[in-house]
């Protein structure tokens, strides 16, 4: 298996399962009043990549070793 396409597919998985959330969908953040745009946008995402991160790092292993091994192998050969 190489590592390289098992990485890349955990790591896109897991971003796509955090996506829902970085777009809005599911809670609401309050901010203070004086943040910045920036430190909104990096605490949104910090955040959203953090939460439930065990159960996003388990379904994105599933997925990626499934995905590689259901369809690289066929290219392999």
């Amino acid at each position: 298996m190489s590592t390289k396409s098992l990485t890349l597919i955990f790591i896109l998985v897991y971003i796509l399962m955090s996506l829902p959330a970085m777009l809005g969908i599911g809670y609401v953040i309050d901010w203070i009043p004086e943040a910045t745009l920036l430190q909104k946008m990096k605490g949104d995402v910090i955040e959203n990549l953090a939460n439930n991160y065990l159960f996003k790092m388990v379904v994105s292993g599933i997925v990626s070793v499934y995905s590689h091994s259901h369809f690289y192998t066929d290219w392999e050969q």
